[in-house]
Parts: C-alpha cells; sequence; structure tokens
C-alpha cells in the first residue's frame, strides 16, 4: 500500500506536491492530505491515478487501536455507508465513485467537494436569515427526500454534515450510521446511534420501532431551528438531558424564523404522527421562499457572540458510547443550557437571567393580571398606568395584515398596503395615539399569523382572522368587526366542467383549493369534498392554481368579502358561487393576557363602528363587491 513515487508522472492534473511516501490504495487512489474527520471516519483529498482526477477517499479512525471486535463493527458500518450512498444520485447527496477494502480497512471513494460545512458557515454568521435558512433547508429536504426514496435513512442530519458550496448549493454527506433496506442496524448495548441534540423522542421510547424518514425530518427542523434562531432548540450534555428538554419544553421560542416557524414546529411534532411529511414540508418551504414579503434577519437584529445562545452540540463525555460524537468543535460552551419554559414564572426568570427579550418590549406576560390585586387605586386608574407603560415601550404598532386580499386587505407595487382591513387598523392605530407614520404593516397569511403574535413580530392582527373556539387559547379577540359569509370562486370557462353551484363542485368531486391554517380546512372535511393538496399558506397561491389550466385546481373555498375582492379584481376569468351556509366573524387579535392594549383597541372599535367611521370605509373599500348588503356589527363589549 505505500508508494514512494508520489503522483503518477507527466499526465495533465498529476498531483503535485514533494516526493515523500504517500498511502496508496490498490495502486490507484493516492492519499494526499486528511481534509476532515469525525466519530464515522477520516476523509482524505486524494488523487486518482487512473482518471487523473482528485477525489475524496473516506476510511475509518484510529484502525490500530481498535479491538478485533471494534474493528470488525467499524467495517461493518463502512461498507453499510458506502451501499447506502451507491443508491442514491441526487445534487443533494455526495456522490460515490468507488469503494474499495484492503488491510482490514474499507475505503469509499467520493466526489471531491469544495465548501464549508453548515456548522463552520453558522459558526461564523450565527444566523442565517430566512431566505437563505429556507433555501438551504430546502436543498437538505430534497435530498433527504432521494435518500429515502433509496430506502435509506440517514440518521444523522445535522450541521457537521452538510456541505455548503460558494454558489449556494447544500449538500448532504456522512452517511457512516446509515441504514438501509435489508440490513442490520448497528448499534451499541441497544441504544440508538446519533447525535443527542438531533435525535428525535419516539427513538427512545419503549419498543421503539428505530429510526424512520420522520427521524430525519426530525433533525432537519432542529438543524432548520439552528440557522433561524442561531441556537440549539434543545440542548443537553447527554441523551437523557436533550430528551428531558424535549418533554418539558417541546415549543421552542422563535424570534427570528417569521414565515418558517410553521415550517419548524410542524417537523418538530414530538409525536412523530403529527410531523410533517417530506412532502407537505417541501412545499411549505417552497411557498416561504416565493413570498415577495420574505423578512431576512436585519443585521442589527442579529445576535451577538455574547447574547446568542451558543448553538455547537455539547460535547460527549468520555469513554465508549453509542451515540455519535459531534463533528463539530467542542468550544464556546459557556452556562447558556437553560430551557425555555411555558408559564409566568419561568419567563420571568428568563428576563432576570438576562434574556429580557420579552418584557423590553413593555409587554406583560401571558396570564398577568396587572394590578389585579384588590389594591385601593380605582380600577380605571391601574388599567391607565398599565396603558401608558405599554404605550411608552411601543413607539411603532406593527400590523399583521395580509397582502393578497384584494380590496380587502392588498400590498400594492410601491409597498404599501390598502383596503378595509387596512383602514380599520390605521383607524385603531390612530384611536391608540400613533400617527400614521408609526404604525408598521406586516405581511402575514392564515398558517403564520399565530405565531408572529406568539414570538413577538406584531402587536396586531388585522387579517380577515375567523372568531372561533379553537384560536380563543392561541390569541386574544376584540370583534367582531365585520360579517362574512361561505362560498367558492370557480373558474368561468372551464372545458371539462360546468360548475354553478357548490352541489356541482361536489358532484363532479373536483379539487378545492383553501389557505393553510384555515378554518375551511375542517369544513371542507365535514362537507366531504375533496380537498387539494397541498394547501399554500395564502389564498393569492389557490388563485393562481386555479387560474392555471395545467393544475387539478377547479374550485377555491373561503369567505365571501375574501373571494369577491378576487372576483372583482379579475372579472373575466373568475366567477363567485352563490353565498352558503354559514357566518365568519373577524376579529382583531393580539398574544393572550395583553390586557392594556385590548382594553384600548376594545374602545377603538367601539368608537369606529359607532360613529359612522365603519361605514365610510365599507363604501369606500367593499360596496363595489358583488356581496349582499351588510351592516356594521353590534360595538364589543370591554371590560372595565
Amino acid at each position: 500500500m505505500r508508494d514512494a513515487g508520489g503522483a503518477d508522472g507527466s499526465g495533465e492534473g498529476a498531483a503535485p506536491g514533494p516526493q515523500t511516501p504517500r498511502t496508496v490504495i490498490e495502486g490507484r487512489y493516492e492519499l494526499l492530505e486528511s481534509i476532515g474527520s469525525g466519530a464515522m471516519g477520516e476523509v482524505w483529498r486524494a488523487y486518482d491515478r487512473r482518471l487523473r482526477r482528485h477525489v475524496a477517499v473516506k476510511g475509518l479512525l484510529a484502525r490500530t487501536a481498535m479491538t478485533a471486535d471494534t474493528r470488525r463493527t467499524a467495517m461493518q458500518r463502512a461498507r453499510r455507508e458506502a451501499e447506502a450512498l451507491a443508491k442514491i444520485e441526487h445534487q443533494n447527496v455526495v456522490t460515490v465513485h468507488d469503494q474499495v477494502e484492503t488491510d482490514n480497512q474499507v475505503w469509499i471513494v467520493m466526489k471531491l467537494l469544495e465548501g464549508r460545512s453548515l456548522a463552520d458557515l453558522l459558526r461564523r454568521e450565527r444566523v442565517l436569515g430566512v431566505p437563505r435558512a429556507a433555501g438551504i433547508g430546502l436543498q437538505i429536504l430534497q435530498g433527504l427526500r432521494a435518500v429515502h426514496q433509496a430506502k435509506v435513512l440517514h440518521r444523522d442530519v445535522k450541521p457537521g454534515n452538510v456541505l455548503v458550496r460558494d454558489e449556494g448549493l447544500a449538500i448532504l454527506v456522512d452517511f457512516g450510521i446509515a441504514s438501509f433496506a435489508g440490513a442490520n442496524r448497528v448499534t451499541k448495548f441497544g441504544v440508538p446511534i446519533g447525535t443527542p441534540p438531533y435525535m428525535a423522542p419516539e427513538l427512545f421510547a419503549p419498543a421503539s420501532p428505530g429510526p424512520t424518514p420522520a427521524s430525519d425530518l426530525w433533525a432537519l427542523g432542529v438543524t432548520l431551528y439552528e440557522m433561524a434562531e442561531g441556537r440549539l432548540p434543545f440542548r443537553g450534555h447527554e441523551v437523557w438531558e436533550v430528551q428531558e428538554n424535549i418533554r418539558g419544553t417541546p415549543e421552542p421560542p422563535y424570534r427570528y424564523s417569521g414565515p418558517l416557524a410553521p415550517v419548524i414546529q410542524g417537523l418538530l411534532a414530538p409525536d412523530k404522527d403529527d410531523r410533517l411529511d417530506a412532502a407537505t414540508a417541501e412545499s411549505m418551504l417552497q411557498e416561504v421562499l416565493r413570498d415577495p414579503d420574505l423578512p431576512a434577519v436585519a443585521p442589527a437584529e442579529q445576535p451577538t457572540q455574547a447574547a446568542a445562545p451558543d448553538f455547537t452540540p455539547d460535547p460527549q463525555p468520555p469513554g465508549p458510547v453509542a451515540v455519535a460524537v459531534p463533528d463539530e468543535p467542542a468550544g464556546e460552551q459557556g452556562g447558556r443550557r437553560r430551557g425555555w419554559k411555558a408559564g409566568l414564572a419561568v419567563v420571568l426568570a428568563a428576563v432576570l437571567a438576562g434574556g429580557g427579550w420579552y418584557l423590553s418590549r413593555g409587554d406583560e406576560p401571558p396570564g398577568s393580571s396587572g394590578n389585579g390585586s384588590g389594591g385601593t387605586a380605582p380600577a380605571v386608574t391601574a388599567a391607565e398606568k398599565r396603558w401608558k407603560k405599554w404605550r411608552s415601550a411601543n413607539e411603532v404598532l406593527r400590523v399583521g395584515v395580509k397582502a393578497d386580499q384584494p380590496r380587502l386587505s392588498e400590498k400594492l407595487e410601491d409597498g404599501t398596503f390598502e383596503g378595509f382591513d387596512v383602514s380599520m387598523a390605521l383607524a385603531i392605530a390612530e384611536a391608540l395615539g400613533y400617527e400614521r407614520g408609526d404604525v408598521q404593516f406586516v405581511a402575514v397569511n392564515s398558517d403564520n399569523r399565530s405565531s408572529m403574535l406568539t414570538h413577538l413580530q406584531v402587536d396586531l392582527v388585522v387579517a380577515s382572522y375567523s372568531i372561533t373556539d379553537q384560536r380563543e387559547g392561541e390569541v386574544d379577540f376584540v370583534g367582531p368587526y365585520i360579517y362574512a359569509g361561505r362560498t367558492f370562486l370557480v373558474r368561468k370557462e372551464s372545458e371539462r366542467y360546468k360548475l354553478d353551484s357548490s352541489a356541482d363542485i361536489k358532484k363532479e368531486d373536483v379539487a378545492v383549493c383553501t389557505a393553510l391554517g384555515s378554518t375551511y380546512v375542517e369544513h371542507l372535511k365535514e362537507e366531504k369534498y375533496r380537498i387539494y393538496e397541498p394547501q399554500p399558506s395564502g389564498y393569492e397561491g389557490c388563485v393562481k392554481k386555479l387560474l392555471n389550466k395545467a393544475t387539478d385546481v377547479y374550485a377555491v373555498a373561503s369567505d365571501d368579502i375574501l373571494l369577491a375582492g378576487h372576483a372583482y379584481k379579475r372579472p373575466d376569468d373568475v366567477k363567485l358561487l352563490e353565498i352558503g351556509a354559514g357566518t365568519e366573524e373577524y376579529g382583531i387579535a393580539m398574544r393572550p393576557g395583553d390586557r392594556p392594549l385590548k382594553g384600548k383597541v376594545c374602545e377603538a372599535l367601539g368608537q369606529i363602528i359607532t360613529s359612522g367611521e365603519w361605514k365610510t370605509m365599507y363604501d369606500e373599500h367593499l360596496s363595489v363587491l358583488s356581496l349582499p348588503p351588510r351592516g356594521a356589527p353590534d360595538p364589543p363589549k370591554c371590560a372595565t
């Protein structure tokens, strides 16, 4: 295996370097320099003498220090990695050229990839921002789908095993602990193999069936969270610590994820049966990347090295373990390992410990009752004090509105918003003491608006948000501020179907599109309509599919006000069907327990309705639509 001659002489592309003895495998692959190592192997930059090209060659670590049993286990793992990789051909998965076995060693010959690991990228940049994180995450997912289609499970998806090239291509590497159909899973003492912060909770459940594609998707969710938030969602020195953190705090906080949060939340569902499948996750990531209002993390908002929790996985303790040691360096550990807990007591503890992002905005923690302790001050005085404190801490009012609902709430080409909901939001802001320039509109959709509130990205949501019993726990409502009916939007001309009523839609069993997270998902299921999958994040996505004759979408289900705006904007292409049964009440939403804001918003809405301002807004924006006439709702009842 040793060769004193170095590279093969004279041909173009011959490996340069000093004439010192080098390892040459099978007389063909000359090992030039080590370019990386981890718990499962060492990777060399090598020269293929036969094809005159540089390649990457991976072999086992510390072969001479292994016992006979550990050597057999390590070789079995390496053979499995080569077999697993040889099954897959995808641009987001490393390519295997060859497999060679010599002297109790297995060598895997792969395409040499130039780039840095995602772990290196995160160490340097901390937070990647939503567009970049979504783009890399989508590529990892597409690679995983190819892996799973080949009946292979990666089992160690993490930033250290993703290579990011300069042009942005992300490549999934290191299949050292992969498993595939027909192979025996290698574990030690029956314990699953993997890197603790990325291991799905079901792997440790009694009578666990072992890793599944859903386990890889969990690890992708952890990786997406790292990219977007700059930290791990669940930390711990050992497997049991990570798993206890997942059980105790299944919902990590989201500060920078924005529209990525629903994707991550879906991938991090503790019950694998509730977890997003790969196809749905891919569709959601694509929707995020198509969003024209996609927010990148501004440099001023990114966590600093001193302030941000460390994203590097905790080091493994010494001694034999069945869990792979992370490839990342063990530095920068610090003491920021506390989990985020639901409830006031722990939120306050986090604030006192230095994580004062919550109350720094002047918000009261969820469930707080303010000055409700029965003191001598009159209740109105206590309420005014709470409001003044809230108002002084919030110089800008951030309002979530939709960007794709003509006449109701629409983003214009110049970046401004207009419509009935927008006018309602501005009128409320004025009553709260805000000037027009102090109101910041943020585009939301049906799927992310509650998380945008929860994670402090908006203060209010005025976005055709239907008041339902199911939503009362996740947000607080003031309203209703308008009523809407239910209806369908269909193509005006269809070569295949004649759709003049909801009965025609059901009879023809056509695909009905509705937005992800809307009340219509359950309604359509109950009424036995066929729902188009996957659901887009907004109704504009449904309308685009309806207008595209290459799709299987022939109807869109939603509220009459919302769909009437699309029919008004595209009168030659689509039409509304009759208004169906049911009424939707739109409410103004805010975080639960935000008493100072809720009280003022309630007062403001009452004034808007009783003063005649509501009718002025309705006449300006909605009276031109082909809808049954409707009047203002009753003023809301406000707590004193």
